[in-house]
Formats: structure tokens, C-alpha cells, sequence
């Protein structure tokens, strides 16, 4: 019985429905209340200087990330080419901006592993890493913010909690839900624990870089400057809309949208983004339709420009024939 409850909860098409369903219900919850003709009217006011800004301050991070993604495979031998890890990088991103439910993160892992022949596990193992940092980074930035708003602002401590709790509510169930396969004794992972042992050693190897305090040490700066560029990439997007945030605004927006990113929902975040911008205006009593805008700034400037790029990455590897059959785990 627990071997068929386990196949739903691994299986695509569910996971794909429940991501969609998911950022449906919060685009709903975003978008109730909104004011089109004030949306409009926030459109029509934009400075196009700023988002140009934020752009670049995108990019920016984009290529840190793949500078802190080299970092963490450079354990791996033979030594991974930059280019197959930048193409790996970017279309995986792309992939998520397409994809629902987080998918994009698997396909980053596949396809550095079909272009450089490494494990996908070894890959996979890197990327957990990566997700790692960023998540402390998120949760301290939420904390920092929420401690800001609460001393500041007292009247609007139910309205945080409320929010918060939609945003990481899913996080939970989703762990709750590891947990219940996991621990059932004749669950689908205890018939394949014979074949783990190599895929157990891929995995690990991808995590080789706390073995290394130097490298430790890079991957912890580049984080911390990958999210300040983020925080300047948002900022000028409010800038944009003639918004001016603080920085103790600016660091909870950031913190909520990086709990939001990490639900794994409908693609390009539709949904949870509306609603960690939707979260954001009330505390900082703006208008909802400047958080519908700034939201679909972010997804249309920021998220469509990676997911073009990745894709051009994606069929240049493929029309050079780059990619290879990697089949099998190693």
C-alpha cells in the first residue's frame, strides 16, 4: 500500500497538477482585490532607466551563480569545462521558468550530466548545496525583515504571520510528505536500497566542497553577493514604479519572494511571486496593483530574458551535438 502512495507523490503528472493548482490558488488570492485600470496606470508610469538597472543587476547575479556552481563541482575529476557548466546552468533556469513543480533542477542535472558525462546524482548532489546557502540566506533575510516589522510596525504582526504561513505551509507538507514515505518500512526506497550504494557515492560526491575550507569560504561570499545584486535588482524594479523601499523593506521583500521561489509551483513562479509581492504591499501599504505590476516586471524583464537565453544555450548544445548518452548513473 505504501509503495503505491509513494509512486503518487513521485509521479510527474501529480506533481505537476498540484504545482499548478497551488499557483493558481495564489494568483487567485493575488489578484482578487486588484484594480486593473490602476495596473494599467502603473505600466504607463514605469522608468524604463530603472528596469534597465535591474536587468543588469540580474545578469549580473546569473553569472555569480554560475561562478559559485563551478565552485562547488571543482572537487570533480576530470575538471568540468566552464562552458558546459554555464549551458547547464542557464537552461536549467530556463527549464524552471518553463517547467512546473521545480523541474528545471532535475533537467540542470541531467544536462551538465550528458554534457560533461558526469553522474546526474553528482550534479544533483551540487545543486542541493547551492539551495542550501540560498535558503539560509532566505530565511535570515526573512527574519532580519520580520524583526523589522514587527518593532515598526506592530499592527501588522497578524498580517505577516498570515502570510508567511501560506508561503511556507507547502514547504512543510512537502517535507511532511518525504518523511511519510521514508519512514513506512515497506516504502518503494526500501526495495531499491540494493542498488544505492554507487548512486549514494555520486550524490556524496557532489557535496565534496565542505571538505574544503577555501572553498567553503568562496561559495559563502558569492552567495552573500549573489543576494545583494538580487536586492538591487528588485529595488530598481520598485524604483521603477516609483516606489522607494528601504533597505529593511527591500531584505523582507527579497526574504518572501526567496520562500515563495523555493515552493516548487506553477512555472516562472505565477502564482507564489504574486503573492510574496501581494505580502510585501501590505505590509509596506502599498496598492495591490503596484505588487501585481513589480511581480510581472520580474517575470516578464527579468525571468523571460533567462529563459530565452537558456533556451538558445539549449539548441546551440544540441544543433553542435554536445550532449551525450548518459544513461546510467555512474
Amino acid at each position: 500500500m505504501s509503495s503505491s502512495g509513494g509512486s503518487i507523490f513521485r509521479n510527474k503528472y501529480f506533481r505537476v497538477c498540484l504545482g499548478v493548482t497551488l499557483g493558481a490558488a495564489l494568483l487567485f488570492l493575488s489578484v482578487k482585490d486588484v484594480s486593473w485600470s490602476e495596473v494599467k496606470g502603473e505600466f504607463e508610469r514605469i522608468n524604463y532607466a530603472w528596469i534597465l538597472f535591474a536587468a543588469c543587476m540580474y545578469w549580473m547575479e546569473l553569472g555569480l551563480r554560475i561562478v559559485r556552481w563551478r565552485v562547488l563541482l571543482s572537487q570533480l575529476k576530470p575538471p568540468i569545462a566552464g562552458y558546459q557548466i554555464a549551458i547547464a546552468f542557464i537552461s536549467g533556469y530556463a527549464a524552471n521558468n518553463v517547467l512546473p513543480a521545480k523541474l528545471g533542477e532535475a533537467f540542470r542535472a541531467d544536462l551538465l550530466g550528458r554534457l560533461a558525462n558526469v553522474s546526474r546524482l553528482t550534479a544533483f548532489g551540487s545543486i542541493i548545496v547551492e539551495r542550501l546557502f540560498d535558503m539560509v540566506m532566505v530565511l535570515g533575510m526573512t527574519a532580519w525583515g520580520v524583526v523589522f516589522i514587527t518593532t515598526t510596525q506592530l499592527d501588522t504582526l497578524e498580517e505577516v504571520n498570515k502570510g508567511l504561513a501560506l508561503l511556507v505551509a507547502p514547504i512543510a507538507v512537502l517535507v511532511v510528505l518525504v518523511y511519510f514515505v521514508v519512514s513506512r518500512k515497506n516504502n518503494f526506497l526500501n526495495a531499491r536500497l540494493r542498488d544505492l550504494s554507487v548512486r549514494v557515492q555520486n550524490l556524496i560526491q557532489g557535496l565534496q566542497v565542505f571538505e574544503n575550507s577555501s572553498s567553503y569560504l568562496k561559495i559563502l561570499g558569492g552567495t552573500v553577493a549573489i543576494w545583494m545584486l538580487n536586492c538591487l535588482a528588485i529595488w530598481s524594479i520598485m524604483m521603477a514604479l516609483d516606489v522607494q523601499l528601504s533597505v529593511n523593506q527591500t531584505v523582507l521583500l527579497i526574504g518572501i519572494t526567496g520562500i515563495a521561489a523555493a515552493i516548487p509551483a506553477a512555472p516562472a513562479g505565477i502564482g507564489t511571486l504574486q503573492y510574496a509581492f501581494h505580502i510585501a504591499a501590505v505590509l509596506f501599504g502599498l496598492p495591490a496593483s503596484t505588487a501585481l505590476a513589480a511581480s510581472a516586471i520580474v517575470q516578464i524583464v527579468l525571468l523571460a530574458s533567462a529563459t530565452a537565453v537558456g533556451a538558445i544555450a539549449y539548441s546551440y548544445a544540441v544543433s553542435n551535438h554536445l550532449l551525450r548518452d548518459n544513461g546510467a548513473d555512474k
